[in-house]
């Protein structure tokens, strides 16, 4: 029996041509999303929260997941410039950072210069990790601790449950078109992130997202980790802050110390920094040329 060759071509035509409409349709989507997370989501949530927290304080109740916060807060828009963005795993599970803070770190890593890095420490189901991926033109590096290693410092009460896990990084194995490509950017490494050797990527990292253990001992190790790794001119965050007394504590004590010029990106449990570009002082408060002025910029007496 005869091959139909041209049979066979139309019909990888036409493969190919529903490839690319599913493709498009999905960026599509993903754009809404980037946009619903930004314009609605995230003030919407920010007023919710504001008034069950005016709710608590009326009535007495003290949550455990609400510490009083005092670093200042700024809008996100004042710290980082608006860029089309890209959102999904868009589904949130005990442990992902909400939809409003993916899509600033989402923000984040768009603005990631050309020639660096982007950092995350603490992988957990690598959703936040295939957003950094989708929306960044740099290649990405994430770690995470396995199950079965022994923590260097003692865990906050209550994380080990993000520690037990089957494999960290599921939603990078499972990327599917059009989003595959971005997960072959993603190095998954695993290890104890106050032990790991970053010594080779030192200084090169556009963007460092801090996300691991929320014990104070290893968010001050992280920071630590994260200063060094930081490009000139690149950015760290931070996730859990008024959420967790440990990184609380420890991002309040490193600003006070360090007089970096942290802020907390209001609406959301983030803190933001910005490393002067080379040749300039580091320890200074962040410069941002890419974004307005902060004269807005007010300290917090709770978290929000």
């Amino acid at each position: 029996m005869g091959v139909d060759v041209g049979s066979l071509a139309t019909a990888g035509r036409a493969r190919d041509h529903g490839s690319a409409l599913s493709g498009a349709l999905a960026r599509a989507v993903a754009r809404l999303w980037g946009g619903y997370a930004l314009n609605v989501y995230l003030p919407g949530s920010a007023s919710a929260r504001r008034l069950r927290n005016l709710s608590r304080s009326i009535r007495g109740v003290h949550r455990q997941d609400q510490h009083a916060t005092r670093l200042p807060q700024a809008a996100w828009p004042e710290l980082l410039a608006r860029k089309a963005i890209y959102l999904i795993e868009t589904g949130k599970r005990d442990g992902n950072v909400n939809l409003a803070e993916l899509a600033i770190l989402a923000q984040a890593a768009a603005a990631a210069r050309p020639g660096t890095i982007i950092v995350e420490i603490g992988t957990f189901d690598g959703r936040t990790t295939m957003n950094l991926a989708v929306n960044a033109q740099v290649p990405v590096i994430t770690l995470d601790l396995p199950s079965e290693h022994i923590a260097l410092h003692e865990l906050a009460a209550g994380e080990r449950q993000y520690v037990d896990k089957p494999r960290p990084g599921e939603r990078i194995r499972a990327a599917a078109w059009p989003w595959s490509a971005a997960a072959r950017r993603i190095a998954q490494l695993y290890g104890d992130s106050a032990t790991f050797d970053w010594s080779e990527h030192d200084g090169k990292a556009g963007l460092v997202f801090v996300d691991g253990s929320h014990a104070y001992e290893y968010v001050r190790k992280d920071s630590e980790t994260a200063l060094r790794l930081v490009a000139a001119g690149g950015m760290v965050m931070w996730h859990d802050y008024g959420a967790w007394e440990g990184v609380t504590r420890a991002l309040e004590e490193l600003e006070a110390s360090r007089k970096l010029g942290l802020r907390h990106i209001r609406g959301t449990r983030l803190v933001f920094w910005r490393a002067k570009d080379s040749g300039e002082d580091r320890a200074s408060a962040p410069d941002n040329a890419d974004a307005p002025a902060r004269a807005g910029a007010q300290p917090s007496a709770t978290s929000s």
